[in-house]
Protein backbone atom coordinates (compact mmCIF):
# COMPACT_ATOMS: atom_id res chain seq x y z
CA UNK A 1 0.00 0.00 0.00
CA UNK A 2 3.00 2.40 -0.35
CA UNK A 3 1.17 4.47 -3.04
CA UNK A 4 -0.95 5.69 -0.38
CA UNK A 5 1.72 7.43 1.75
CA UNK A 6 -0.09 10.95 1.23
CA UNK A 7 -3.33 9.99 2.08
CA UNK A 8 -4.90 11.82 5.25
CA UNK A 9 -6.99 10.48 7.76
CA UNK A 10 -9.49 11.89 9.79
CA UNK A 11 -7.88 9.56 13.49
CA UNK A 12 -10.38 12.50 15.66
CA UNK A 13 -13.70 11.93 14.24
CA UNK A 14 -15.45 9.31 16.37
CA UNK A 15 -17.66 11.80 17.67
CA UNK A 16 -21.41 11.71 16.73
CA UNK A 17 -22.57 11.97 13.23
CA UNK A 18 -19.28 12.25 11.83
CA UNK A 19 -16.97 9.00 10.01
CA UNK A 20 -16.08 6.63 12.56
CA UNK A 21 -12.48 7.93 11.87
CA UNK A 22 -9.58 5.37 14.44
CA UNK A 23 -11.00 1.92 15.55
CA UNK A 24 -9.41 0.06 18.10
CA UNK A 25 -10.22 -3.20 16.53
CA UNK A 26 -11.38 -5.44 19.99
CA UNK A 27 -13.95 -7.17 18.45
CA UNK A 28 -14.47 -10.94 16.79
CA UNK A 29 -14.10 -10.93 12.94
CA UNK A 30 -17.95 -10.96 11.80
CA UNK A 31 -18.88 -7.58 14.15
CA UNK A 32 -15.28 -5.62 12.60
CA UNK A 33 -16.27 -7.02 8.74
CA UNK A 34 -19.53 -5.65 9.40
CA UNK A 35 -18.34 -2.57 10.33
CA UNK A 36 -15.89 -2.44 7.74
CA UNK A 37 -18.67 -3.39 4.73
CA UNK A 38 -20.96 -0.54 6.42
CA UNK A 39 -18.48 2.06 5.60
CA UNK A 40 -19.53 4.58 3.01
CA UNK A 41 -17.34 4.24 -0.38
CA UNK A 42 -15.50 7.27 0.43
CA UNK A 43 -14.84 6.35 3.88
CA UNK A 44 -10.89 5.95 5.27
CA UNK A 45 -11.12 4.75 9.07
CA UNK A 46 -7.75 3.93 9.95
CA UNK A 47 -7.97 0.64 12.12
CA UNK A 48 -5.51 -0.54 14.64
CA UNK A 49 -5.01 -4.21 15.97
CA UNK A 50 -2.48 -6.44 17.24
CA UNK A 51 -0.03 -8.90 15.55
CA UNK A 52 -1.57 -11.57 17.12
CA UNK A 53 -5.25 -10.59 15.59
CA UNK A 54 -4.52 -13.05 11.80
CA UNK A 55 -8.02 -13.20 11.78
CA UNK A 56 -8.73 -9.33 11.48
CA UNK A 57 -5.43 -8.78 9.19
CA UNK A 58 -6.94 -11.55 6.96
CA UNK A 59 -10.27 -9.87 7.08
CA UNK A 60 -9.08 -6.49 6.40
CA UNK A 61 -7.42 -7.99 3.13
CA UNK A 62 -9.98 -9.91 2.36
CA UNK A 63 -12.34 -6.93 2.02
CA UNK A 64 -10.22 -4.63 0.36
CA UNK A 65 -10.23 -7.77 -2.31
CA UNK A 66 -13.71 -7.62 -2.45
CA UNK A 67 -14.36 -3.94 -3.29
CA UNK A 68 -11.45 -4.53 -5.96
CA UNK A 69 -13.35 -7.32 -7.26
CA UNK A 70 -16.78 -4.96 -7.49
CA UNK A 71 -14.94 -1.88 -8.29
CA UNK A 72 -16.04 -0.46 -5.25
CA UNK A 73 -13.18 2.16 -3.83
CA UNK A 74 -10.93 1.17 -0.27
CA UNK A 75 -9.72 4.24 1.21
CA UNK A 76 -8.94 2.43 5.08
CA UNK A 77 -5.71 1.60 6.56
CA UNK A 78 -4.60 -0.90 9.46
CA UNK A 79 -2.29 -0.56 11.69
CA UNK A 80 -1.05 -3.33 13.27
CA UNK A 81 1.34 -3.01 16.79
CA UNK A 82 3.51 -5.27 17.60
CA UNK A 83 4.02 -4.04 21.46
CA UNK A 84 2.80 -5.83 24.36
CA UNK A 85 0.93 -4.19 27.21
CA UNK A 86 -0.26 -5.67 30.46
CA UNK A 87 -2.02 -2.49 31.36
CA UNK A 88 0.65 -1.33 33.24
CA UNK A 89 2.65 0.08 30.38
CA UNK A 90 4.90 -3.41 30.17
CA UNK A 91 5.96 -2.96 26.58
CA UNK A 92 8.67 -5.91 26.69
CA UNK A 93 6.48 -8.68 25.56
CA UNK A 94 6.95 -8.11 21.62
CA UNK A 95 4.68 -10.49 19.06
CA UNK A 96 6.02 -10.24 15.03
CA UNK A 97 3.93 -11.03 12.56
CA UNK A 98 4.03 -14.48 10.96
CA UNK A 99 5.35 -14.69 7.57
CA UNK A 100 2.75 -16.18 6.08
CA UNK A 101 0.19 -12.77 6.85
CA UNK A 102 3.59 -11.05 6.12
CA UNK A 103 3.60 -12.39 2.61
CA UNK A 104 0.31 -11.91 1.61
CA UNK A 105 0.58 -7.89 2.77
CA UNK A 106 3.45 -7.82 0.33
CA UNK A 107 1.54 -9.85 -2.16
CA UNK A 108 -0.94 -6.85 -2.42
CA UNK A 109 1.70 -4.94 -3.74
CA UNK A 110 2.26 -0.96 -3.76
CA UNK A 111 -1.20 -0.54 -5.06
CA UNK A 112 -2.45 -2.54 -2.04
CA UNK A 113 -4.34 -1.14 0.95
CA UNK A 114 -2.67 0.63 3.09
CA UNK A 115 -0.96 -1.03 6.07
CA UNK A 116 1.79 -0.02 8.57
CA UNK A 117 3.35 -2.39 10.98
CA UNK A 118 3.76 -0.19 14.28
CA UNK A 119 6.82 -2.31 15.41
CA UNK A 120 6.81 -2.00 19.48
CA UNK A 121 3.99 -0.15 20.13
CA UNK A 122 0.73 -1.80 21.80
CA UNK A 123 -2.73 -1.21 20.19
CA UNK A 124 -3.18 1.83 22.87
CA UNK A 125 -0.19 3.48 22.89
CA UNK A 126 -0.25 3.46 18.75
CA UNK A 127 -3.61 5.35 18.93
CA UNK A 128 -2.29 7.82 21.23
CA UNK A 129 0.59 8.40 19.00
CA UNK A 130 -1.55 8.84 16.25
CA UNK A 131 -4.02 11.14 17.77
CA UNK A 132 -1.41 13.53 19.08
CA UNK A 133 0.84 13.56 15.87
CA UNK A 134 1.27 17.12 14.55
CA UNK A 135 0.82 16.39 10.66
CA UNK A 136 4.21 18.04 8.60
CA UNK A 137 3.71 19.75 5.38
CA UNK A 138 5.65 17.42 2.69
CA UNK A 139 7.07 19.48 -0.59
CA UNK A 140 7.11 16.03 -2.26
CA UNK A 141 3.57 16.27 -1.97
CA UNK A 142 1.90 18.24 -5.16
CA UNK A 143 -1.22 18.07 -4.77
CA UNK A 144 -1.55 19.48 -0.70
CA UNK A 145 1.54 21.84 -1.96
CA UNK A 146 -0.51 23.60 -4.89
CA UNK A 147 -3.89 23.36 -2.71
CA UNK A 148 -1.90 25.22 0.18
CA UNK A 149 0.30 27.73 -2.49
CA UNK A 150 -3.62 28.35 -4.01
CA UNK A 151 -5.51 29.25 -0.43
CA UNK A 152 -2.03 31.69 0.90
CA UNK A 153 -1.00 33.00 -2.52
CA UNK A 154 -3.84 36.04 -2.09
CA UNK A 155 -2.46 37.49 1.33
CA UNK A 156 1.19 37.05 0.48
CA UNK A 157 2.91 40.20 -1.47
CA UNK A 158 5.24 38.72 -3.76
CA UNK A 159 6.63 42.35 -4.63
CA UNK A 160 8.04 42.90 -0.74
CA UNK A 161 9.04 39.21 -0.34
CA UNK A 162 11.21 39.84 -3.38
CA UNK A 163 12.85 42.97 -2.04
CA UNK A 164 13.41 41.94 1.41
CA UNK A 165 14.50 38.32 0.23
CA UNK A 166 16.61 40.41 -2.59
CA UNK A 167 18.15 42.62 -0.22
CA UNK A 168 19.05 39.48 2.21
CA UNK A 169 20.51 38.18 -0.92
CA UNK A 170 22.58 40.80 -2.07
CA UNK A 171 24.16 41.16 1.60
CA UNK A 172 25.23 38.09 1.94
CA UNK A 173 26.78 38.11 -1.34
CA UNK A 174 28.63 41.01 -0.83
CA UNK A 175 30.12 39.95 2.79
CA UNK A 176 31.34 36.62 1.19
Amino acid sequence: GSDHRYRHYDVGSNVQGRSIGMSMVTTDLAAFLKTMQRQPESGRTMFICHATRDDVILGFLGEYRRRVRRGIPFQSALVICTGGDDGLGDMSNVEELSSEVCEMIMDSGPAGPAILVASGYSPAEAAKQIRTMTPKFNASDERRVSRATEHYEPYIDFDLLLKRTSSAAEVVGATA
